[in-house]
């Protein structure tokens, strides 16, 4: 898939970094501007070019006004406001120019997006002064630029806030506080995210189009160090966010996550089955997002004509997921029929162990043996001492420890010092539950 991009350089330079960072399967064509105006023109240009797929503009834009005039070939998005910019915003006007955020201009952003951040931020009250134009309108950021202008030589606002680099440069000029928000991170990836799901929608994929819900829990109840807990917390949900996106770049596919625990993956049916399912991705999430007793995944997936009825079909395979309490996952391609999926090394422990440790590139025995050594003598250690317990060199135990680490069985704790040389780092290690343990090989 090939994007456009189009907005000033600075903006365009965000989304240049968060991109190719994070979404590098997707091919991206930058096009900066120094004027609003020119953006509906560029945009024309990246539709008769013919090898644009979609195109994103970095704010909202006159595209709609060219619309009335030129059919568009092409999905297009822009960037919305978040209030993780705004904070940010907020916090550049309180360190640089001492405002106190009593009374702010703003020309893009809703006074109660402003006002919302500003109260999670104890700050209440604030007078929002929002410029009254729309950005169809002519001159719109000679408007913009006079409005900020006047709200400050009022003495109205002792800060101005704008989405407008031309407006920014104006105002600092002569010495008008105005500071300058720029789209956060998720936002520039939920917008590169929804425009792949728009591109999957097209016409050429109609009645391809397959949607996986997943959902992931976790207890850590039972970890008395309330530290070592909410670090176990934080790095569980990085940890599957990462596993996740990571999944849908190699499936080319669209990934949304609408609340904590919840992600959905948008793709073709082609990639669904030949990807998801064939090559084994199913499988080696289920197994990273099971693999101890605090942790629970469910997969449920949709097939459908439209993305919306994949969607749903998937809400349908992921609950029937959740209900069987055996975890098996469904996939959902009508109304009345929910296919089961199998896993593998369901039937007989044995086959996830062997399974599990073919996979992480360790011999079950050597698994087996760390087990019952986990088991008996604690599951927080340095390295030296898992050497020790293990009776292998120092330099094998960081092997393995590095092998867990990739499949995401450990955790680091905390450094402990023996008074000599670096800190030794204290890790958790957390092996799957198909290991067998108490001495029974299997």
């Amino acid at each position: 898939m090939k994007i456009g991009v189009i907005g000033p350089n600075s903006t365009v330079s965000v989304i240049k970094q968060v991109v190719e960072r994070d979404i590098p399967d997707v091919e991206f064509v930058y096009s900066c501007w120094d004027y609003y105006e020119e953006t509906d023109k560029q945009a024309v240009e990246f539709q008769n070019d013919g090898t644009i797929d979609s195109i994103l503009f970095s704010g909202p834009t006159n595209y709609n006004y060219t619309l009335r005039r030129v059919a568009p070939t092409v999905p297009w998005g822009y960037l919305p406001h978040s209030r993780t910019a705004a904070l940010q915003a907020f916090l550049e006007a309180q360190a640089v120019y001492g405002s106190d955020l009593k009374a702010i201009s703003a020309d893009r952003y809703s006074p109660q997006l402003l006002r919302g951040t500003l109260e999670a931020c104890g700050i209440q009250g604030t007078e929002v002064y929002r410029a009254p134009y729309d950005p169809e309108e002519p001159g719109y950021v000679r408007k913009l630029r006079e409005f900020h202008r006047d709200c400050y030589r009022r003495g109205l606002v002792s800060a101005c806030f704008t989405s407008m680099e031309l407006v920014r440069e104006s105002l600092l000029a002569e010495g008008i506080p105005c500071i300058r928000t720029y789209p956060a991170e998720e936002t520039i990836r939920e917008q590169v995210y929804l425009l792949q799901l728009r591109y999957f929608s097209a016409g050429e994929n109609s009645g391809k189009l397959s949607v996986i819900a997943i959902h992931f829990d976790y207890v850590f109840d039972d970890e008395q160090d309330l530290a070592i807990r909410e670090w176990e917390k934080m790095r569980y949900q990085n940890a599957f966010k990462e596993r996740v996106y990571a999944l849908a770049q190699r499936m080319e596919a669209a990934v949304f996550g609408i609340e904590m625990g919840f992600f959905f993956i948008a793709t073709s049916r082609n990639m669904l089955m030949n990807v998801f399912l064939k090559n084994g991705e199913h499988n080696k999430l289920l197994q990273f997002g099971r693999r101890g007793p605090e942790y629970q995944t469910w997969v449920g997936i949709g097939v459908g004509s439209t993305m919306l009825e994949a969607k749903s079909r998937a809400h349908m395979a992921l609950n029937r997921a959740q209900a069987d309490h055996s975890g098996t996952s469904y996939l959902v391609e009508d109304e009345i029929q929910g296919l089961e999926i199998p896993e593998p090394g369901a039937a007989a422990p044995e086959a996830g162990a062997a399974y599990f440790a073919r996979r992480i590139g360790v011999s079950l025995e050597t698994l087996v043996h760390l087990s019952q050594v986990l088991e008996r003598d604690g599951d927080t250690v340095t390295s030296e001492e898992l050497a020790g317990r293990l009776h292998i060199t120092v330099r094998s135990a960081n092997r393995i420890i590095a092998l867990l680490e990739e499949a995401g069985c450990v955790t680091a704790v905390g450094k402990r010092s023996s008074g000599k040389g670096r800190p030794a780092r204290v890790m958790k290690i957390m092996l799957p539950d198909s290991l067998p343990q108490n001495g029974q090989k299997k």
